[in-house]
């Protein structure tokens, strides 16, 4: 049925390509799990009703791999965050034990701005970004719902500055396996005024604290570990002299070094460097974990907001 109608249910999709492996003598089984929306499942005495998800693991060379083809734009060996729920089971005879912890994944982003004068004197850009796998896999779904020109709106809206885009490029659009990577050029526009405010991390920033509430008696987890790196190598606009630079500072988010903000900007002659970086090596933590945690990402917002202050030579 599910062959002539084109459509079926996660579970008969994943239990279909199971059967077709084995049909071709893989050496392939079914595993149940809970979503993380479902709720955990225990692993001591597990129980039918705590399942509601299946996906398919593959025996390869001694290798084991997980798949799951209800997600038509996910890579070979990936499965979606709500499947990175702790424990699940391999429907095979010895009901073996299979663990998925979101500990596991990190989400690693990348974008480098370089900002310059052109012969007019007026400030021009380029921005180079290779976001993480799963924002990768977020933005197909969404390019192929909307269109890329939807997206290139979204950025330009973002941005921080009133700038035109050009040479807007999206490589590996259909590469599942690999991130996505974001190019493109920009021209500042805008008045020159007396003072001009730029802040150096554009529209990348983090503008709000994802941990709002002042307790919590729950533990925290996180879809991913996180691993974010911004750079931007501008010159000073023509005309201009540097008033105010933001602070650096470096920050860890423990003793055991579990993660750190990094934000360092220096000026070097005509240059400004500026750098970035948003580490956090795990994604679950606990309730008493969440002060040390609504602190760090209260810090990170508060830098993210600050700007580079210039203002027109005498």
């Amino acid at each position: 049925n599910l062959t002539k109608t084109k459509n079926g249910t996660v579970s008969e999709i994943n239990l279909l390509l199971t059967a077709m492996l084995q049909h071709e003598n893989i050496d392939a089984s079914p595993v149940i799990l809970s979503t993380r929306a479902n709720g955990f499942s225990y692993s001591l005495y597990p129980l039918l009703s705590q399942y509601n998800y299946v996906i398919t693991k593959v025996n390869i060379d001694g290798k084991s791999i997980y798949l799951d083809a209800s997600e038509p734009r996910l890579g070979f060996g990936r499965l979606p965050l709500r499947c990175y729920n702790g424990h699940a089971r391999v429907v095979n005879k010895t009901a073996d034990i299979a663990e998925f912890n979101a500990d596991e994944i990190t989400e690693t982003k990348h974008t480098s701005v370089f900002i310059i004068n052109d012969d007019k004197g007026n400030l021009i850009g380029s921005i180079n970004q290779v976001p993480g796998y799963y924002e990768s896999f977020n933005l197909r779904d969404r390019i192929k719902e909307k269109g890329k020109d939807d997206l290139e709106k979204e950025i330009k809206k973002d941005f921080g500055l009133e700038v035109v885009v050009s040479n807007f490029i999206i490589d590996s659009l259909n590469k599942y396996e690999e991130p996505l990577g974001i190019k493109y050029d920009f021209d500042v526009k805008g008045e020159k005024e007396d003072i001009m405010y730029l802040n150096p991390i554009l529209g990348e920033g983090l503008k709000e604290n994802p941990f709002k509430s002042a307790e919590r008696a729950y533990p925290i987890e996180m879809p991913f570990a996180i691993d974010e790196t911004y750079i931007l190598q501008m010159e000073i606009p023509q005309g201009y002299m540097v008033d105010e630079l933001p602070a650096s500072v470096i920050v860890k988010l423990n003793e055991a070094d579990e993660g750190v903000f990094e934000y360092r900007v220096s000026q070097s002659g005509v240059n400004i460097s500026f750098r970035s970086r948003i580490r956090i090596n795990r994604a679950y933590f606990l309730p008493e974990e969440y002060q040390m945690l609504r602190e760090f990402f209260s810090l990170i917002v508060k830098k993210h907001a600050e700007q580079i202050v210039f203002k027109k030579k005498p």
